[in-house]
């Protein structure tokens, strides 16, 4: 019986000091990881306020390849949400939210909430970017915040932050590093850019390869209008809008093109090179300026990098409707060539 008693109180005693130490644990843990990423703040921040490009970067993977996602919500800011589904205990069922309270805050700050198997509340994720003086790269610290209240047992698991949360937390910034290195280094910041629908629209076009200098493409360009002009006035059509330029190619040395103008109607005879298509007729990204045919490529980079950051599909074959093109807007024809204006486009799909 005596050493029934010591037994009992020996546990007591033990149980009494587990409490003791559980209550001197911290109610709230922080920890956090930093990478330094090769792009601009802008493109960072557009990746993280929203989950349309996470299937490509998240840690869930990792633990489960068949994990399921799907969104709710907004593409991006506050109420934007992934949801996942997994057999994989170590995940499970969860999801993420872009937190209103604290918003975003633009080019600098995107905080997650978090709801998964992990004990705890106030779960939350939050993403900070810090842009170096040059601008073009950024410092990306993940942070993960967690309440544990008077929750005993959820303290005690705080002293393992440093295993399945950091993990994640390193994946994550690992991949999105990763995922970001493949994107044009553009700061598309300062250049306004819209998603549009444009309707389809007939057109006769001229493929034509030029050098790549702007006085090689517009004497390509002359020519291939000339040919069109010619056809048009022989078959008397009506031009419908100004002219366009479609890329195939923007190689090494040379250009790929198709210039374009859009036409009443195509239900003419054609003679080579001239032949007839559509244009638009759907989604797509456009932005506009005012300078040299000169930057119309870094627009075009512009275009792709947007898509990439705000999970936008376009066609990257340089082939069919899905390729660049640009529209030639300059409303005074004795405009000099560093003040032409233009619209570019990108089609893409919303998914």
């Amino acid at each position: 019986m005596t050493r029934l008693l010591e037994v009992l109180v020996a546990i007591a005693i033990v149980l009494v000091l587990a409490v003791l130490f559980a209550i001197a644990l911290p109610s709230h843990r922080h920890i956090e990881r930093s990478v330094e990423v090769g792009s601009p703040a802008r493109q960072v921040y557009d990746v993280v306020s929203g989950f349309r490009t996470y299937p490509s970067w998240n840690a869930l993977r990792a633990y489960d390849p068949k994990v399921q996602l799907n969104f709710e919500g907004p593409p991006m800011g506050p109420g934007a949400k992934v949801n996942w589904t997994s057999s994989d205990p170590r995940i499970g069922t969860g999801s993420l939210t872009v937190a209103s309270d604290p918003a975003p805050v633009q080019d600098q700050q995107v905080t997650w909430d978090v709801v998964n198997p992990w004990k705890g509340t106030n779960k939350k994720f939050t993403i900070d970017i810090n842009p170096a003086p040059n601008g073009k790269t950024a410092k990306v610290t993940m942070g993960y915040d967690v309440d544990y209240g008077w929750d005993l047992i959820a303290r005690y698991s705080g002293l393992y932050l440093e295993g399945d949360p950091a993990t994640q937390i390193q994946i994550q910034l690992t991949s999105l590093q990763n995922m970001l290195a493949t994107f044009p280094n553009v700061d598309y910041k300062d250049q306004p850019v819209e998603v549009k629908d444009v309707p389809a629209r007939p057109i006769l076009f001229v493929s034509t390869t030029a050098k790549r200098t702007l006085d090689d493409v517009a004497d390509a360009t002359d020519k291939a209008m000339t040919q069109l002009q010619a056809l048009i006035k022989k078959d008397k059509l009506t031009v419908t809008g100004p002219r366009i330029t479609i890329t195939t190619n923007w190689g090494d040395e040379n250009y790929d093109f198709d210039v374009a103008l859009p036409v009443d109607h195509t239900d003419v005879p054609l003679s080579d090179p001239v032949k007839a298509g559509q244009i638009g007729g759907g989604k797509v990204l456009v932005t506009s300026f005012t300078g040299s045919a000169a930057q119309l490529p870094l627009m075009r980079l512009v275009l792709k990098a947007y898509a990439y950051t705000h999970g936008y599909v376009f066609d990257e074959s340089s082939e069919g409707p899905g390729r660049f093109y640009d529209e030639l807007t300059t409303a005074d024809p004795k405009a000099p060539d560093d003040q032409q204006s233009f619209n570019v486009y990108l089609p893409i799909q919303i998914q």
